[in-house]
């Protein structure tokens, strides 16, 4: 990615509507990690295993960080998830490895096919999964990029179609909890911040801000900072005195203190 050839960048903010839906952070130990967000103000809550797969989420509305593990290798290998996510394993092990860290994003769109029709015009190589749980009460279908020079922080589209009637259910199992503090964004550490946020602009329809180092995605915009380590470093948040604290790899700040640096 570079910044010396302008990219155009087309407003499908009217016909795609992407917005953020969510962030994956891989860490060790679920249980251990959402105890960490919960005690930080964020008040996250944990899922049973399934399929050698846990993850747990602190969901602000539809909007959440999905904390997540694999705990049985051999059992979620073959899942549906497994094997969506074959190509991210390494990534995933790593990071685990490390003691956990964000490995990605999911946008949210209105139509994942006229998204994907999309993308492959424009040349991107993508795969297409789809996924039915709770007897189809939810299905979703997501769009990952395949083939070389993705970054490894680059997102993933979905579109979600759920029954009405679950989102009522949620919030009355008190699952939907932000706390006091909102979501304003993540910060990705990049070698070429505006060529990063040039690529991103592009694939997901969205104009940069004026700065040319932010993508204004509705519901959590994506910062972009100078440094080598090529992936999302932090959360930002909104609020009254926001924590200043590290989660299992993934730092967590205020949007003052946070959006222009990743230390």
């Amino acid at each position: 990615m570079t910044a010396a050839q302008p990219i155009h960048i087309p407003d499908l903010r009217t016909t795609e509507a992407p917005r953020f839906d969510h962030l994956l952070h891989c860490v060790p130990d679920v249980a251990a990690a959402v105890r960490d967000y919960t005690a930080a103000g964020l008040p996250a809550h944990t899922n049973p295993v399934h399929e050698g797969f846990q993850n747990g989420a602190w969901r602000l509305d539809d909007r959440y960080v999905e904390i997540l593990t694999v705990v049985d290798r051999a059992a979620f290998a073959p899942s549906a998830f497994g094997r969506a996510t074959a190509g991210w394993q390494p990534r995933v092990d790593a990071l685990l490895a490390a003691g956990g860290g964000p490995l990605n994003f999911a946008v949210h769109v209105t139509d994942t096919a006229a998204t994907t029709e999309r993308l492959r015009r424009a040349g991107h190589a993508v795969d297409v999964h789809d996924f039915s749980f709770l007897e189809g009460r939810v299905t979703f279908q997501e769009v990952m990029l395949t083939g070389a020079g993705v970054p490894p922080w680059a997102p993933f589209f979905i579109t979600v179609r759920a029954d009405p009637a679950l989102r009522r259910e949620h919030e009355a199992s008190g699952r939907v909890d932000r706390g006091a503090f909102d979501l304003a964004g993540f910060l990705v550490e990049t070698p070429d911040p505006r060529g990063a946020a040039a690529w991103l602009g592009a694939l997901t329809g969205i104009p940069l801000d004026e700065g040319g180092t932010v993508v204004p995605l509705e519901g959590g915009r994506v910062h972009f900072a100078a440094g080598p380590a090529d992936r999302i470093t932090t959360l930002l948040l909104s609020g009254d005195r926001p924590p200043r604290t590290e989660i299992a790899g993934l730092r967590v700040r205020g949007t003052e203190e946070g959006h222009t640096r990743s230390r």
